[in-house]
C-alpha cells in the first residue's frame, strides 16, 4: 500500500512537470489573423539545466525514500505497543485464572441400576436435587469446621478459604485459555505452553452416584457413590449408602420408588459432604509436615470427622454411629498417645449403648473400656474430672449393682474434695456432666435432693454457655429426660438474667451465687421443692 501511493505521487510529479514542458498546439478552426511575428531563435537546452532537473528529482526520490522509512517505522512501533499491551493483558488474564483456581467438586448425573423405568424420567431431577442438598450440608460442615479450627480443635489447615460448590461439569476455562493461546503463538514455542498445562492442572474431586435396589420390588434401596480425586493425590474411595435394615424397609417398599430415594438423598448427601470435607482438609494439609507430624495431624482430622459423625447419627440415622467409630479407630492408630479419640470414642459406644437392645451391655462396657483409656493420657484436671464423670454416667447406665455404686462413690469423691468449689468452675461441659448424671441417678432413687442437685447443674452450665452449644440440645438430650418439665421455664428465666447481666458467665463467688439463686427464685418448682431450695443452694455454695 506504502509503494502504490509512493508510485502514484511520482507520476503525479512527473507528468506535471512534461505538462508545462509541452509546445502549444494550433487549432485549425480558429482563423489566425495575419501578423508579423518576431524572429525567434530556439536554441536546445543547456547540459546544466538537465543535470539540476534529474538532481531535483533524486533530492525528491530520496526525500519520499525518507518519509517512507520513518512511516515504517512508525507503524512497526505502533504494531509492537499493540502487541505489548495485548501480552499484558493475556498474562495479566492467566495469572488471575492461576490465582483465583480452586478446587472443582463435579457431580455427575445419576445412573440407574434398578431396572425400574420409573427412575430413568426423574434422573436429572434426582441429580440436581442432590447437588443443592450436597451443597447445604457442605457448607454446615464446612462452618463447623471454620469454628473448630478458630476455637476449640487443634490448628488444622482447610485447602481454600471457602468450599466448592458442586457442579455438573468441570470448569475449563483454564484449559480452553491455554489452547487458545497455544494456536496463536509460534510452533517453536508451543512447548512451553504446553508445560503451562502440566504445571497447573485442573484438580478437586468427581463423584459418580448410582442407583441400586435389592429384593423383589425393590424391597431395598441404596446409592453407590464412587469418589475420585481430579489429580489422583488421595485413594479413590466407593461407598453406597442403604436406606434401613431389611425389617424395617419393608414398611416403606409400598411407597413410590422414586419418593424412597428422595429421603435417602438426605442421609447419602449428609455422608457425601463430610467424606467430601475430610479429603479437601487432608488435602490442605501443608507438604512441610512429615512423619510423625503429619501422623498426629491426620489424627486430629480422623478424630474431628469422628465427632461430626457422631452427632450427624442423632439427626440423620444410626448408622452415622458405625461411621463415627471407624473415624475414631483410625484416629487412635494415627495418634495414639492423644486423649481426645479415646474419649470420643467411648462416648460414641456409651450413645449407642442407649439405642440398641441386645448389644446394649458390650457397648456400654467398651465405652467404660476407652474412658479408662482416655484418662490414662489427660493430663488436664478439668478434662479428667469431666472424663470421670462421664464413666460414672455411663456405669449407671448398665444398671449394674457394682457399677451404680461405683459411679456413685466417684461423684461423692468428686465433690467431697477440698479443692471443688461448683461456684468457681467456669467449664460448662464438666458440669453439664453433672446435671445429666443426677438426672439420670434421679431415674433411680426418685429423691428430691438429687433432683435439685441436676437442676442445680444444669442452671451452672448454662449459665457458663457463653456459646449456647447445650441450650437447644438440652431439650433432646435423653439423660435429661426425668427433669425436663421444668426446662422451658428456667431457660427462659436464665436468658433473661443473662440479659441483665452479660458478666453472668465469668463471674464466681457471691455475685455467680446471688444471680442463680434469683434464677431459680422465679421457676416454680411444684410442692416438691418450693420452700426448700434457697437453704440447700446456701448450704452447697457455702
Amino acid at each position: 500500500m506504502k509503494a502504490q501511493l509512493l508510485l502514484i505521487f511520482t507520476l503525479l510529479v512527473v507528468n506535471s512537470g512534461v505538462a508545462h514542458s509541452q509546445t502549444p498546439v494550433p487549432n485549425p478552426q480558429i482563423t489566425a489573423t495575419p501578423t508579423v511575428a518576431p524572429t525567434t531563435t530556439v536554441t536546445p537546452k543547456s547540459s546544466s539545466q538537465s543535470n539540476n532537473t534529474k538532481a531535483s528529482r533524486k533530492d525528491l526520490l530520496k526525500a519520499l525514500e525518507e518519509v517512507d522509512k520513518g512511516f515504517t517505522t512508525l507503524v512497526f512501533l505502533l504494531i509492537k505497543i499493540l502487541v505489548a499491551i495485548l501480552s499484558l493483558f493475556v498474562i495479566r488474564r492467566f495469572f488471575l485464572l492461576i490465582t483465583n483456581r480452586s478446587s472443582q467438586l463435579i457431580i455427575d448425573n445419576f445412573s440407574n441400576a434398578t431396572g425400574a423405568d420409573e427412575i430413568e424420567g426423574v434422573l436429572t431431577g434426582l441429580s440436581q436435587l442432590a447437588r443443592e442438598r450436597l451443597a447445604r450440608e457442605m457448607k454446615s460442615v464446612y462452618q463447623r469446621s471454620k469454628e473448630h479450627i478458630t476455637s476449640v480443635g487443634p490448628q488444622i489447615h482447610l485447602s481454600s478459604d471457602k468450599f466448592p460448590l458442586p457442579q455438573a461439569t468441570a470448569n475449563q476455562q483454564l484449559t480452553n485459555f491455554i489452547s487458545s493461546v497455544k494456536e496463536l503463538t509460534p510452533d517453536q514455542i508451543d512447548p512451553l505452553v504446553q508445560l503451562l498445562a502440566v504445571l497447573f492442572p485442573p484438580y478437586g474431586t468427581k463423584v459418580t452416584g448410582t442407583l441400586q435396589s435389592q429384593g423383589e420390588e425393590h424391597k431395598r434401596i441404596g446409592i453407590t457413590f464412587e469418589i475420585q480425586d481430579i489429580d489422583n493425590r488421595i485413594a479413590a474411595q466407593i461407598y453406597t449408602i442403604w436406606e434401613v435394615s431389611d425389617s424395617e424397609a419393608g414398611k416403606d417398599s409400598k411407597r413410590l420408588l422414586k419418593d424412597r430415594f428422595r429421603q435417602l438423598l438426605r442421609t447419602a448427601s449428609r455422608w457425601l459432604a463430610l467424606e467430601l470435607s475430610k479429603r479437601e482438609m487432608i488435602r490442605g494439609i501443608p507438604k512441610f509436615y512429615l512423619g510423625s507430624k503429619r501422623q498426629r495431624y491426620l489424627g486430629q482430622i480422623h478424630n474431628f470427622f469422628g465427632v461430626l459423625n457422631q452427632s450427624s447419627a442423632q439427626t440423620h440415622g444410626q448408622f452415622f454411629y458405625q461411621l463415627a467409630i471407624e473415624e475414631l479407630q483410625q484416629a487412635i492408630e494415627f495418634y495414639p498417645d492423644w486423649y481426645q479419640p479415646y474419649d470420643n470414642l467411648a462416648e460414641t459406644y456409651s450413645l449407642l449403648g442407649r439405642t440398641q437392645g441386645d448389644r446394649r451391655i458390650g457397648n456400654l462396657q467398651s465405652a467404660i473400656a476407652h474412658y479408662d483409656e482416655a484418662l490414662k493420657r489427660v493430663t488436664e484436671p478439668n478434662v479428667q474430672l469431666r472424663i470421670k464423670v462421664a464413666k460414672a454416667i455411663t456405669q449407671l447406665l448398665t444398671g449394674k449393682e457394682d457399677l451404680i455404686l461405683a459411679a456413685k462413690q466417684e461423684i461423692q469423691n468428686l465433690e467431697t474434695a477440698k479443692n471443688w468449689d461448683a461456684t468457681t468452675v467456669l467449664n460448662y461441659r464438666l458440669l453439664y456432666y453433672l446435671a445429666c448424671w443426677y438426672a439420670l441417678a434421679y431415674r433411680l432413687d426418685n429423691a428430691d435432693e438429687t433432683q435439685k442437685r441436676a437442676y442445680l447443674y444444669l442452671t451452672y452450665s448454662l449459665a457458663r454457655d457463653k456459646s449456647r452449644d447445650f441450650w437447644e440440645w438440652v431439650g433432646k438430650d435423653p439423660d435429661l429426660e426425668s427433669i425436663r418439665g421444668r426446662l422451658p421455664e428456667l431457660k427462659s428465666a436464665l436468658l433473661k438474667k443473662l440479659n441483665e447481666k452479660p458478666e453472668l458467665p465469668t463471674l464466681t463467688g457471691k455475685d455467680f451465687v446471688e444471680s442463680i439463686e434469683e434464677v431459680l427464685g422465679t421457676v416454680s418448682w411444684g410442692s416438691r421443692v418450693m420452700g426448700r431450695w434457697g437453704v440447700w443452694g446456701g448450704e452447697e455454695m457455702g
